[in-house]
């Protein structure tokens, strides 16, 4: 690898690990100024490999996702049981809800990439539904396709809930994935 090279990747590497950071912190109430900083580059470099702040917020949580995908992947390679990696697989979920804001959310919805990223991941999660059916810990009898529905009416219903992007998001989705793994029932 050239210099040249060499260089542009440890920039931009700098500037998704500064926006990670910042968002961590922030959410999306960080300026390209702070990023800048956060990532000891200029202002120019940002816009020259990403062209805007959303679109690093973006490459960070398409980084974020496909990793997650890679790793769910490895794990079920593994033969992890179904219910371990579903408990960590919602317990990596909860973790990054704090990044999500109001702003990010809308700026998700309307990017295509990330649309395109949400089908891949939801080719993933039948692979790891068919895993769980497989493996014996969830019902074989009911579908691929309505344990993916109902996923998706889940996913839909934390969406358009109003207090979504402004409450305390780790015990949010702490509450709404406890109704999915148990449902109403006191256990």
């Amino acid at each position: 690898m050239d210099g040249f090279i060499k260089r542009t990747e440890t920039k931009r590497r700098a500037i998704l690990d500064a926006a990670f950071r910042l968002m961590n912190e922030k959410q999306s109430r960080f300026t390209v100024s702070e990023l800048a900083r956060a990532a000891s580059v200029s202002p120019v470099s940002i816009y020259n490999y990403f062209g805007s702040k959303e679109q690093v917020i973006v490459a960070v949580l398409t980084e974020m996702t496909e990793e997650q995908m890679r790793w769910i992947e490895s794990q079920i390679a593994d033969h992890v049981p179904f219910d371990q990696l579903l408990i960590e697989i919602l317990s990596r979920k909860i973790e990054t809800a704090a990044l999500f804001d109001e702003t990010i959310m809308t700026m998700i919805q309307a990017d295509a990439s990330w649309q395109q990223l949400a089908g891949r991941g939801y080719a993933a999660f039948r692979q790891l539904i068919e895993y769980g059916k497989t493996s014996g810990a969830i019902d074989p009898e009911l579908s691929t396709d309505s344990y993916l529905r109902y996923v998706q009416l889940v996913q839909q219903a934390i969406l358009s809930d109003p207090s979504f992007p402004s409450g305390d998001m780790g015990t949010l989705m702490q509450d709404y994935f406890h109704f999915f793994l148990n449902g109403i029932m006191s256990r």
